[in-house]
């Protein structure tokens, strides 16, 4: 397999983390640092970057409450969430880490 496949497995993995992360709560504004703790992104400044491509994707609503960036899924979002657990099930782990070691 290409880099540029392990490289998509690896963006699919962030996207999938941080829908994830959104999505335990759907109704509720996530400011980006505790977003960001929750899906377990690190550095917290990649967090914000992130954020504003998953906005221009419209898998996230983002919002300015009281000076602070916050976000929440979308109803996009939660589509693509629901298409990349499918797709997890269709493409077992043993196929998926084979996929990353070829």
């Amino acid at each position: 397999m290409a880099g540029d496949a392990r490289a998509k497995i690896a963006y699919n993995t962030a996207k999938r983390r941080a829908l994830e992360a959104l999505a335990r709560e759907p109704l509720k504004w996530w400011p980006v640092a505790e977003w960001s703790r929750a899906a377990d992104i690190r550095p917290k400044r990649r967090m914000y970057t992130y954020a504003l491509r998953l906005a221009r994707y419209d898998l996230v609503n983002g919002a300015l409450m009281d000076g602070r960036l916050v976000y929440r899924i979308s109803p996009e979002g939660t589509k693509r969430l629901a298409w990349l657990r499918a797709r997890d099930r269709v493409i077992g782990p043993v196929e998926w880490v084979r996929a990353v070691l070829s």
